[in-house]
């Protein structure tokens, strides 16, 4: 049996007209027609209410636990092409922007990458204390770093707080053993300041790159491979290093498509194209697209709504009755300009499960509503166990 899990990330949203509802995509309803619709809890079986993508992927991967998840910093550098030994620190952090009076003005440097590969270029290779980091840009303003040296931990606060208009945090320890990481980290964050508010690019950009702000922090762990876990070898095709850093961690092969972003100009028709050419090889396919999530926190329900279509015609063109076709996503993000919180969602997010062995229920539209309306409500891991089984 072909699987191809397709995850639109941030799709689902709350209100009555959403991209999704108001999208017209035949190829999508045709499968709702013809296989199964629920919805889906990732609140990782009541661990955790906070709904981050890295977690979200696991879950739909049927691979989340709380003991099995190495943290987003781990995630991220895996994701940037970054080799964590036993005992490094991986950090995940944003390119920021600091105002005259050292304040924090944005959090993501405007969302503009310009320039940003070469600043971390200029971080890397730094050492404080017998302290080496090597720093690689990751997707979008996104940083990777890693902490290699003796008596590192991860045990230690990030300086984000979510929040604009305050004074740059210190980052402190959690546990005493972490206070030489903290002084360490902090040091290192002064001289990223001083080191990016002397490049030139910055007087180019609206929003100056000339901080960094830490956001997750981890270490390498080790779990059970997901062909192990479901006798299907696999691959993922995505433009997001997060993505494909989840991916790596559990074992599953990534092919990297040219002009294959995290935004909504990604090569849609490329990414489809290789996902139909993988199944000759591989029974799984993990395909991700994030312009929908992009396009919600840019607060474009309009574009969301033909992205979603767009993607619906890229689906049609490849779509057979061999292949079992798994649609979700991994949290909702609302795309309303009038919604204030930036946040994902933390409610249960629709899907269809469609193809062979697969035996069709009542609901005929895939959107939020009708997925709501159905009584197949799933949680945490058990995506998989449908995904990989029969129904029928």
């Amino acid at each position: 049996m072909k699987i191809i899990m397709l995850v639109l990330d941030g799709l689902a949203e709350t209100r009555d007209r959403t991209p999704l509802k108001l999208a017209n995509k035949p190829n999508m309803n045709m499968l709702a027609e013809r296989g199964l619709c629920g919805t889906l809890d990732i609140g990782y079986k009541g661990e955790n209410k906070d709904v981050n993508s890295d977690m979200g992927y696991m879950v739909l991967l049927g691979c989340y636990s709380k003991d099995e998840y190495p943290g987003r910093g781990y995630i991220e550098s895996l994701g940037a092409g970054l080799r964590p030994n036993p005992g490094d620190i991986c950090i995940r952090g944003n390119f920021a922007t600091l105002d005259s009076r050292g304040n924090i003005l944005d959090r993501r440097a405007g969302r503009d990458e310009t320039g940003l590969g070469k600043m971390a270029e200029k971080l890397d290779d730094m050492e404080i204390d017998g302290v080496r980091f090597v720093v690689k840009k990751s997707s979008g303003h996104r940083v990777s770093i890693l902490m290699k040296g003796k008596n590192l931990s991860d045990n230690v606060t990030p300086n984000d707080f979510q929040k604009t208009g305050v004074p740059l945090p210190q980052i402190k320890a959690k546990k005493p053993e972490a206070k030489f990481t903290a002084s360490v980290l902090n040091r290192f964050i002064y001289r990223v300041n001083k080191v990016l508010s002397k490049e030139p690019v910055n007087k180019k950009r609206k929003f100056p790159a000339n901080t960094i702000l830490i956001r997750n922090v981890g270490e390498s762990i080790y779990v059970k491979p997901f062909e192990k876990r479901y006798n299907l070898k696999a691959c993922s095709i995505s433009g997001l290093a997060v993505t494909r850093g989840v991916c790596k961690f559990l074992g599953i092969k990534n092919i990297i498509v040219p002009g294959a972003n995290g935004l909504p100009d990604t090569n849609l028709g490329g990414k489809f194209k290789a996902t139909k050419k993988a199944l000759e090889e591989y029974d799984f396919v993990f395909l991700h697209i994030n312009g929908t999530d992009t396009l919600s926190h840019n607060r474009k329900p309009k574009e969301k709504r033909k992205f979603i279509e767009k993607v619906d015609r890229e689906l049609g063109k490849v779509m057979d009755q061999e292949t079992r076709y798994v649609i979700t996503c991994d949290h909702g993000s609302m795309s309303d300009p009038g919604y204030r919180d930036y946040e994902h969602l933390t409610t249960p997010v629709p899907f269809i499960v469609s193809g062979p062995g697969i035996k069709p229920d009542a609901i005929k539209v895939f959107d939020e509503e009708h997925c709501n309306r159905s009584r197949l409500r799933l949680k945490g891991n058990d995506m998989m166990k449908l995904v990989a089984g029969k129904n029928k």
